[in-house]
């Protein structure tokens, strides 16, 4: 575990390799200047679950506790809104148009000025999103829920699958991956599910990479997946901690965070806990 927090570590954002960001519970939140990690004040125990934001003075945290926190490049302060349900995905194309995703399929708007519901069409759980301005934004969920924005409307895909659907993560319109429960892992063109086969019944909690030649997936057990080619194959993590999260800027400088603080890093050639 680190030496900064117990906490179960739930998310890893960052703007370079000078301004990285790790949220989870008890309201943690833990900061990296390049050189070291400090432990920021937060105000509450919220539980974290997912960050975005367009610099490190204008970052956003979204909560399990129905509250969005705002971090100023000074203080951490809770957004002036109504208690949403607990919220687990928050996605932004700009500082006037970010969207946060949250339990019985509600979906809220930030438009420069305040957070608004849109209009979905499901009542389903949305876990994450994603999107590019080139293409679209997505939402995926429980039950097999992905969602797509057409025009305002959140509109839910035909997709035959089960899966808890807990990440997405793409390089553009053409490209992109979604994980799940059970080792579920689809590439998605956009148009066409594919399901890639990862040989696993683990949790997959999230895909993420700096490009579209080097993709990771993490999990359950300390599991961390490599991309290679069309297939999904298991590396070294040094650890059986359950990982929640994965980031880095650079593709050999990636952080993957999860269960009773542990943070590991990513040099390029091996994983080792921070």
């Amino acid at each position: 575990m680190s030496s900064l927090t117990e906490s179960h570590l739930l998310c890893v954002y960052g703007f370079d390799e000078k301004n990285i960001f790790i949220g989870g519970a008890e309201g943690t939140v833990l900061r990296f200047d390049g050189d070291q990690w400090t432990k920021m004040e937060t105000g509450g125990r919220w539980t974290i679950k997912q960050m975005w934001g367009t610099g490190p003075d204008n970052l956003y945290a979204v909560c399990t506790d129905g509250k969005i926190l705002h971090f100023d490049g000074a203080e951490w302060k809770p957004e002036d809104t109504e208690n949403f349900p607990p919220m687990s995905g928050i996605f932004g194309f700009s500082e006037n148009e970010i969207y946060v995703g949250c339990r019985i399929g509600k979906i809220a708007r930030y438009d420069g000025d305040s957070w608004k519901y849109m209009k979905v069409h499901s009542e389903v759980d949305v876990a994450r999103l994603w999107g590019c301005k080139e293409g679209d934004l997505y939402a995926v969920g429980i039950d097999g829920l992905v969602l797509k924005l057409e025009g305002e409307d959140w509109n839910r895909l035909t997709f035959n699958s089960n899966a808890e659907l807990y990440s997405i993560y793409g390089f553009g319109p053409d490209e992109m991956f979604i994980a799940g429960s059970d080792g579920a892992m689809y590439r998605f063109n956009g148009v066409e599910f594919t399901e890639m086969p990862t040989r696993t019944g683990n949790f997959i909690l999230d895909v993420w990479g700096p490009s579209r030649d080097m993709v990771f997936a993490v999990g359950d057990e300390g599991m961390i997946l490599f991309l290679d080619g069309d297939q999904w194959t298991p590396i070294e993590s040094n650890t059986e901690e359950f990982l929640a999260a994965i980031w880095g800027p650079s593709d050999d400088n990636i952080y993957a965070v999860g269960d009773n603080g542990i943070i590991m890093h990513w040099d390029g050639e091996d994983w080792k806990e921070v």
